[in-house]
């Protein structure tokens, strides 16, 4: 693996928001997405509960499921980071700040992704989610 995939503060932390665009089949929401998924890049393991909720809630068959899934385990440039204690505790912190700050009320798994892409020093947290403006904690790029 080429040495500037390897260095965490090289690479981006991808939204789910990111993979819903890829598999929405709006060619233009497709495209915006598909510029950030061949780079360098990071998620949360969490980003499984959140495809597969959203895959089975619009009826997508399992066989279909199941290929996306590998697509997202399988992508070379890609790192699946495991929620840890630090990352779990922080996640609870940044929830707590901005609960009344935004003006979306910040999920636990949109927590989560924050603080993945913190512990692990991303270099922007990228989104296609426009309810993430006002995020201090870290560089969050909406495309």
């Amino acid at each position: 693996m080429p040495e500037e995939i390897q260095d965490s503060k090289q690479k981006i932390y991808l939204d789910t928001f990111v993979f819903m665009d890829m598999l929405s089949g709006q060619k233009d929401l497709m495209e915006k997405a598909k510029k950030y998924i061949v780079q360098p890049s990071m998620v949360s393991s969490i980003i499984f509960a959140e495809l597969v909720f959203h895959m089975v809630r619009n009826g997508v068959h399992k066989s279909k499921k199941d290929e996306i899934l590998f697509y997202v385990r399988s992508l070379e440039n890609l790192e699946i980071m495991n929620v840890t204690g630090e990352i779990a505790e922080l996640a609870g912190k940044i929830r707590a700040k901005n609960w009344k700050k935004l003006n979306k009320k910040l999920t636990y798994f949109d927590s989560i992704h924050l603080a993945t892409a913190l512990v692990n020093n991303a270099k922007r947290f990228v989104t296609g989610d426009k309810d993430f403006r006002g995020i201090e904690e870290v560089a969050v790029e909406i495309y």
